[in-house]
């Protein structure tokens, strides 16, 4: 299976429903990245189609969040998230805060993801019981034995500007130096056995345009679905 994701920053409000709309018509997902700004506008999350929204568990206003989320037609991607997206009050949240969110999210949705990044270990155990889906980031071991989507940053071509582009996202990454090669995806280089190993470990891959133009996401469509 096949998603795109993206971000709230990237797509004004009013053109997220057709962008979402266009989507859906090529791909089995359409991951959209609200852990900064969470999606409330109830116009557009009533017509959202195959949408997975990621919230963070740090938010002060979570659980009021997925009451609000509940009634919505989408799943839902738990993640420990940004630190820079959080005030000084929920910085002090502890990660295990995790784990009480997605209690919360198993009472009001039917199909949860949960983000792996910073907090595998902690809730390895609550995605392998309750069968999950394990988000991952390429270029990070996944070791949980669950259904698994991973999350691959691409564009057709890694130039200066693409790395410009995704620095900050880069430096997050604990053994990056220089080395993007392992955290972000080339279309023009890509090989064969790349795509077969990729597909082999993972049910779900999510790819994250840097330049979200069509020609870049039908691209990503074309390499992997053959």
């Amino acid at each position: 299976m096949l998603g795109i994701a993206t971000k709230l920053s990237q797509i004004e409000n009013d053109a997220l429903i057709e962008f979402n709309n266009n989507i859906s018509k090529h791909f089995d997902y359409h991951v959209i990245d609200a852990e900064k700004n969470p999606l409330t506008d109830e116009d557009i999350l009533e017509n959202l189609k195959n949408a997975v929204l990621t919230i963070q568990s740090r938010k002060k206003d979570v659980f009021e969040l997925l009451d609000f989320y509940a009634s919505y037609d989408f799943d839902i991607c738990v993640v420990l998230g940004n630190k820079s997206y959080l005030s000084d009050e929920e910085k002090r949240y502890k990660k295990f805060r995790i784990l009480d969110v997605i209690n919360k999210c198993l009472r009001v949705k039917d199909n949860l993801w949960v983000g792996t990044e910073g907090v595998e270990d902690i809730v390895k155990q609550i995605i392998e019981e309750n069968d999950l889906i394990a988000f991952h980031l390429y270029g990070c071991e996944c070791n949980i034995n669950a259904k698994k989507a991973i999350y691959l940053p691409y564009a057709n071509e890694i130039n200066e500007d693409a790395l410009k582009s995704m620095e900050n996202y880069l430096k997050r990454r604990k053994n990056y130096g220089g080395n993007w090669q392992d955290y972000l995806i080339s279309l023009r280089n890509i090989k064969e056995d790349f795509i077969k190993n990729i597909k082999s470990k993972n049910d779900i891959i999510v790819g994250y345009p840097i330049k979200p133009h069509i020609h870049e996401i039908m691209h990503f469509k074309e390499i992997f679905e053959g």
